[in-house]
């Protein structure tokens, strides 16, 4: 057993500490077995360390998924897939608390982990909906001859997420994945593995999924490069950054030219009109950055599995440099004008101020990187649709754009000139089961959630029969 403190007290946990493999935990197979230890970032105290697996473990996963594949997973209807991930969503659901606790411990404020537990089972409901709904299509084209399509589960499927939204991403992978029949191997990022071996153990207790289905293999670059070059997995779904999107792709078509799903990262422009709600957009150019820092400086860091804050830190001490290095380097660079933060907060664990640089240059790396934290580029005031448009659109990535304005006929140009592969108007963020998510351009192709994400997992067979 392990526990961790909240401020409601302590919660205890079973020691799910090393691979998921056909049904339970195991040993690393590896000659000389890899152990992580897993640091709270608020405090930087252990909470768990926990046996990475192996090259040997992917090897041992896909023989189990295999066997499941050709067993018992192949004959569930989908009645049966639907019901399987109707009774993971209420798993998830009465161990809510733990997985918000085993989240929150990753550095995330636990209101918001609790908003992405809620999240995770909506969005196994919502999949559960498609399961029993899979279907192909019916062509009358010649005499005396029938035309049709069905779909088919890919196979073994390699999902790999990132540490921002631990179980989040997992589910928008996951989820779809067996609702179309296929069995998974999961690999959560390195930093954060608790809650997606903690789902292996729920869905073995109180599911009726085959064992082999579902496994999970915590690690590092090695399990994930021999999950992407393994020829016994047909399908890889991939979150994290463009150039490891890059070897990924590279790997699936040297292995076996397995299909690739890229999430990858983004730089997304936010657009603020001169009429939009002032109290929503927070204004434009004087009242925008006023009402901007003064919502910064409102923001409580601090502990995140203590509800009295609502800002969180850095994922490790790794991350926690690397922002703070873009953060110093804007500061000397001359790109850009610091309005509000900018250092590291406390002397304890990783967190670092809410950022906001102002009057910031087109060619600052802080406007054309990726930075991964909590640091805002507020750009020069634009004077015309197309300029900000232009502008908007000079960046390799295409992930995600905001447009803030009252004008309804503005708004919809705008989201049909933005190169990105999801857009929101008067609101930021928002990501529901039913609609498609995943960028365009650097960012990635494919789709995690919506209808769309059906097509990700399953393959499309045409038949032709003659009567």
């Amino acid at each position: 057993m392990f526990s961790i403190k909240t401020s409601k007290g302590p919660v205890s946990f079973s020691r799910f500490v090393g691979p998921f493999i056909n049904g339970k935990f195991q040993t690393s197979l590896g000659a000389t077995p890899s152990r992580k230890a897993l640091l709270n970032p608020c405090t930087e105290e252990l909470i768990e360390t926990v046996e990475e697996a192996a090259p040997e473990d992917v090897d041992a996963a896909v023989k189990s998924a295999q066997a499941a594949l050709k067993g018992p997973w192949k004959s569930f209807t989908g009645r049966k897939r639907r019901n399987v991930l109707l009774d993971i969503a209420h798993a998830v659901e009465q161990n809510m608390w733990n997985l918000t606790v085993l989240e929150a411990a990753c550095g995330k404020p636990i209101e918001e982990a609790k908003f992405d537990i809620e999240e995770v089972i909506e969005c196994f409901r919502y999949f559960a909906g498609h399961a029993d709904k899979l279907h192909g299509q019916n062509f009358a084209i010649e005499d005396n001859h029938k035309s049709y399509t069905v779909r088919k589960p890919v196979g073994v499927c390699g999902l790999i997420t990132s540490f921002n939204y631990p179980l989040v991403l997992a589910a928008w992978k996951i989820a779809p994945a067996l609702a179309c029949g296929n069995a998974v191997i999961l690999k959560p990022a390195p930093q954060t593995p608790l809650s997606s071996l903690m789902l292996g153990e729920l869905i073995a207790k109180h599911t009726d999924l085959p064992h082999g289905v579902f496994n999970v293999l915590p690690g590092g670059e090695a399990v994930g490069s021999a999950i992407v070059n393994h020829k016994g997995i047909h399908k890889c779904s991939f979150t994290g950054s463009g150039g490891v999107g890059r070897k990924v792709m590279a790997a699936a078509a040297n292995s076996n030219l397995k299909s690739v799903t890229l999430e990858l990262g983004g730089k997304s422009p936010l657009i603020v009109f001169a009429d939009a709600d002032l109290n929503q957009a927070k204004g434009i150019e004087h009242d925008f950055l006023k009402k901007l820092k003064e919502r910064v400086e409102r923001v409580k860091i601090g502990d995140t599995l203590d509800e009295a804050y609502d800002f969180g830190t850095m994922v490790d001490r790794v991350q926690f440099e690397r922002v703070m290095n873009f953060i110093e380097k804007a500061k000397k660079d001359g790109d850009s004008d610091l309005l509000v933060g900018g250092k590291r907060h406390g002397n304890k664990g990783y967190f670092v101020e809410p950022t906001i640089f102002h009057n910031v240059k087109e060619n600052a790396m802080i406007a054309t990187e990726e930075v991964f934290g909590p640091v805002l580029s507020v750009m020069k005031p634009f004077s015309s649709l197309e300029e900000v448009l232009e502008r908007a659109n000079a960046t390799p990535y295409g992930l995600a754009s905001g447009v803030w304005t009252k004008d309804l006929t503005k708004a919809e140009h705008c989201v049909q000139e933005l190169e990105t592969g999801v857009t929101w108007v008067n609101c930021y963020n928002l990501c529901s089961s039913h609609l498609p998510f995943g960028g365009v351009k650097a960012s990635g192709f494919g789709k995690d959630l919506g209808a769309e994400a059906l097509n990700e997992y399953t393959t499309v067979k045409a038949v032709t029969i003659r009567i």
